[in-house]
């Protein structure tokens, strides 16, 4: 168990994606993809911190500064679809009961 803790903490500290999305409110999250003016519409709650990710990238090029910062994103991506993996029980349900984060509906300026 405690070799599973050691693989697993590092992971979740470098999903960013996932941890947002799991950690914050769909109206901090709304905002923030608002924020950096993202394209997305609504995000779903399976696998939200890849499509949070996505979305971030599918942004008008104001918030993406530097070419690299798009290859952080991927690397995210990876880190948070294992993560997304992990806790698809608890995303899988919450999807079935509230459906998807529908992003103009939550942000209210």
């Amino acid at each position: 168990m405690k070799q599973f803790s050691i693989f697993v903490m590092p992971v979740l500290l470098t999903a960013c994606g996932t941890t947002t999305t799991l950690t914050s409110s769909d109206r901090e999250i709304a905002a923030n993809l608002k924020r950096q003016e993202s394209n997305c519409e609504s995000l779903p709650r399976i696998y939200s911190g890849v499509a949070y990710n996505l979305c971030k990238m599918n942004s008008n090029n104001n918030s993406i500064y530097f070419n690299w910062q798009l290859g952080l994103y991927f690397v995210d991506s990876v880190a948070s679809a294992a993560t997304d993996t992990i806790v698809l029980p608890l995303t899988a349900y919450s999807q079935a009961k509230n459906g998807s984060l529908q992003i103009d509906e939550q942000y209210r300026p």
